[in-house]
């Protein structure tokens, strides 16, 4: 059932980004609120996890593989919105995505990360300037990197919290 739920407030979420920019913000922001104050682990996800997709977003940004059409300095609110939720979202989920397959969950990772860009592109939020089929075999091995790198930053970031969380438990 956690599942279901944490998956579908995730697709609010995104549809907020895809379909909203900028009217939606505010529902990002009180959604991410939320999830912190479900889990206040998810700061350290964000902190940890959110710095991998907006280093290789911005990369594919500022080298044309993928284009917006509003004006951003790095990139625009509402990817950097998505990419905090993301990981949110993905940190909610982490006891799933761990007790998988190492590589079955990097390949799911990578489609349907590569996907959510298509999906962007089919709403009109952004637009692919090389050809579809290119850039969908970029974005699927970028998002194969990704997600290896996200996969392996939370299995070190949960085995850090257990740390901490136990040696507070020791101290008197």
């Amino acid at each position: 059932m956690r599942f279901v739920v944490i998956s579908l407030l995730f697709n609010v979420y995104w549809f907020s980004a895809a379909l909203g920019p900028p009217s939606f913000q505010w529902l990002m922001v009180a959604m991410l609120l939320g999830a912190i104050l479900y889990d206040r682990s998810v700061m350290w996800a964000i902190a940890v996890l959110t710095p991998v997709g907006l280093i290789g977003d911005s990369l594919l940004l500022h080298t044309q593989w993928l284009a917006v059409d509003t004006e951003y300095v790095v990139m625009p609110l509402w990817l950097l919105l998505l990419w905090l939720g993301f990981c949110s979202f993905v940190w909610l989920m982490r006891d799933l995505i761990l007790a998988r397959a190492f590589w079955f969950m990097a390949a799911l990772g990578s489609l349907g990360g590569a996907s959510s860009y298509w999906a962007g592109e089919r709403l009109g939020v952004l637009s692919f300037p090389q050809s579809l089929w290119v850039t969908g075999a970029v974005l699927i091995g970028v998002w194969l990197v990704y997600s290896i790198f996200l996969i392996n930053l939370m299995q070190w970031l949960q085995h850090q919290l257990r740390a901490r969380s136990t040696a507070t438990r020791r101290e008197p």
